[in-house]
């Protein structure tokens, strides 16, 4: 695979913009929306490039969960095709970016060992295209219990880029103790972002997007750990324990400050004046009775995706991939939204309302 010399992201860049030109088309949905049932929908699936996924997982039928690793494995074919472009100072910032995965992948892990789901479900649910790869994850899943589980990632993580165990032997006692597994998930938030956000320091313009992208992730987690909080007893903990570095709130000091407002709506106002995103909290906020710190999960996960789906104005930047990467991802997560929906009976009406960001998506194509 040719790799992209140093500064140079001309010719990864075209070949991005060649997979961008393969995401689905409206004409595509057009017809999975109007696909009778769920099996005519598969059927539409199998004439796009989906087509090599879906053959791969066939053997072992065509339930939902199937075509959600077919989609797992389109996704991380993908981004391994891409990854394997770069060398140099471009492959740190992919990585960087890809980063996210090896979180969400360990978090997975921890979720469904706890909750004594089959193994074969959690892999189903991991997408390792970060530095953790497919081996590693299904060690981890292998392991006996929760317990053994931790230990493993303890042992391999020692040389990963980010080592992971060192954040959960460090509050593994916590753990043991209170059985909250949010104790275990904030530790490795605070290791993998002050790790990632060490390596983004200085740097050129492409740097400068990937941070930005980064300290979006940090405000999202910083507003819905407060949004979670505030109002509680923290009984041992220090409100500052909570706090993830590198983003908006800039000191812990400040996430404490506006912590120990007390009531949710005396902390939604000071968010909204302390951070840029007023119009994504207002939204979130008119949820908030109904839906709690979900409803602002979701608000701000939806503004980093479109945060990113504007930065490819550079056409020889590392904007035109992070574009791919959240097209791609809206796009997998809409194509499950469909196929559950026909899995279950629902009509077309119906599944477009659950779509997500369809509108958006569409706006910046």
């Amino acid at each position: 695979m040719v790799q992209v010399p140093l500064k140079d992201y001309s010719y990864a860049n075209a070949r991005v913009r060649a997979m961008n030109a393969r995401l689905l088309d409206d004409s595509v949905y057009k017809s999975l929306l109007e696909a009778p049932d769920y099996n005519r929908a598969i059927a539409v699936l199998e004439e796009t490039e989906y087509a090599e996924d879906i053959e791969h997982f066939m053997m072992e039928g065509a339930r939902p969960t199937i075509m959600d690793r077919a989609f797992n494995r389109n996704f991380v074919r993908n981004f391994s095709r891409i990854k394997e472009f770069f060398m140099g100072k471009p492959e740190e910032m992919m990585n960087a970016l890809l980063a996210r995965w090896d979180l969400y992948n360990l978090k997975t892990a921890l979720r469904g060992m706890r909750a004594l789901v089959p193994k074969a479900e959690i892999m189903r649910n991991m997408v390792p295209i970060g530095y953790l790869d497919e081996v590693v994850l299904e060690e981890i899943v292998s392991q006996p219990d929760l317990r053994a589980s931790i230990d493993a990632i303890v042992m391999f993580s020692i040389d990963w880029r980010v080592p992971y165990g060192q954040a959960l032997t460090e509050h593994l006692d916590e753990y043991l103790r209170e059985q909250d597994l949010s104790i275990l998930e904030l530790a490795l938030d605070k290791l993998h972002y002050t790790k990632i956000v060490e390596q983004l320091k200085g740097g050129d313009a492409n740097t400068g997007l990937v941070r930005e992208v980064v300290k979006m992730e940090i405000d999202t987690i910083n507003i819905v750990t407060l949004m979670r909080i505030c109002g509680l007893e923290l009984a041992d903990a220090k409100a500052e324990d909570y706090f993830v570095p590198g983003g908006t709130i800039a000191t812990a000091k400040e996430f404490t400050r506006i912590m120990e407002l007390g009531q949710p709506e005396q902390v939604y106002e000071a968010l909204c004046r302390k951070t840029p995103y007023r119009k994504v909290l207002e939204k979130a906020w008119s949820n908030f009775e109904e839906r709690g710190e979900s409803a602002f999960e979701d608000e701000m996960e939806k503004h980093v995706i479109e945060s990113c789906l504007k930065m490819s104005k550079d056409p020889l930047g590392i904007g035109v991939i992070i574009e791919y990467m959240w097209r791609k991802y809206l796009e997998i997560t809409n194509l499950r939204i469909i196929l559950r929906g026909k899995s279950i009976g629902l009509i077309e009406s119906q599944i477009r309302k659950e779509l997500y960001m369809r509108e958006t998506e569409g706006r910046e194509k």
